[in-house]
């Protein structure tokens, strides 16, 4: 277990302002976390810039430090991954720029990149909404439940639930079933209401495990790239916490196509987080709620 004290926050100087530096800003505060800058800009001339920048956060009592990449913002996963193991950052924070289709299919948006090779959190930034108040959607994959995939549950609901603690957000779950997936021993039974209660029945721990009441579950069919985004609409969520397996191709819980498609689909903040251990209880670092 361990507590996240080191924050790598990635912007780039073209837009007003930057939803990803904010998030950075709260965390940074709520946690009493230091945050490393790293501007990705091919033009060497912007050293003023981040000094400007960096004297505003201190100026606001948070201890930061930065650098540049002089690459493009949209090809700078080396640079983050780079940075990443350099600081020893405990999550990396990001403004999500969506790609078309075009795009997608001759080079894998950085995004995906990171969500795949970072090993540690992942925090993508699609909405300017206050978490404060609002609604933290954890997504919940139940039909592995190998000890790797147990300790990602666990992870998701973890950070969810701390993240809630210190937002005094609203915790809810969804989870989706895929038909085909189980083999009934009943043929009689139908098969859309036994796979759900099979479901249902894999969600029980965390539901006893943190008091999660059953009107915040929210179980339905798949494929989770349709169910995830549409429950987060409903729900209005501003954080979505999913979890997914570090490999290649598509064999991880929310990898490939799923991930990608869910992180498009999606109009809410992005946690992405894989099979490590979880840090230290969020909430227990800080007794104060963030406004």
């Amino acid at each position: 277990m361990r507590s996240m004290q080191n924050i790598l926050i990635v912007i780039h100087p073209t837009s007003a302002t930057d939803p990803a530096l904010e998030r950075g800003k709260q965390l940074a505060k709520a946690l009493d976390a230091e945050l490393k800058v790293l501007l990705c800009n091919p033009h060497l001339a912007q050293g003023e810039y981040l000094e400007q920048l960096l004297s505003e956060l201190h100026r606001e009592g948070l201890r930061a430090y930065g650098e540049q990449a002089t690459v493009e913002p949209k090809h700078s996963c080396a640079a983050i991954l780079a940075a990443q193991q350099q600081y020893n950052c405990d999550l990396v924070i990001k403004q999500h720029h969506p790609d078309s289709q075009l795009r997608k299919l001759l080079s894998p948006p950085d995004d995906w990149q990171l969500s795949r090779q970072l090993p540690v959190p992942l925090l993508l930034v699609k909405s300017e909404r206050p978490w404060a108040g609002g609604t933290i959607l954890a997504a919940m994959d139940v039909d592995h439940q190998d000890p790797q995939h147990r300790m990602l549950q666990g992870n998701v609901m973890n950070y969810a639930v701390d993240l809630c603690g210190l937002f005094d957000a609203e915790l809810h779950v969804v989870s989706a079933y895929d038909v085909p997936s189980l083999d009934l021993a009943d043929p009689v039974a139908h098969h859309d209401q036994a796979i759900a209660l099979h479901c249902h029945d894999q969600c029980q721990w965390f539901q006893r495990e943190y008091e999660l009441a059953e009107h915040r579950l929210h179980i339905g069919e798949g494929p989770a790239r349709v169910l995830i985004p549409r429950i987060a609409h409903e729900q209005g969520a501003v954080l979505t916490v999913l979890g997914t397996i570090a490999r290649s191709g598509l064999e991880g819980i929310l990898i490939g196509n799923t991930a990608e498609a869910v992180l498009d689909g999606l109009e809410s903040d992005v946690l992405v987080l894989k099979p490590y251990e979880a840090p230290a209880r969020l909430a227990e670092q800080s007794n104060d709620r963030v406004a």
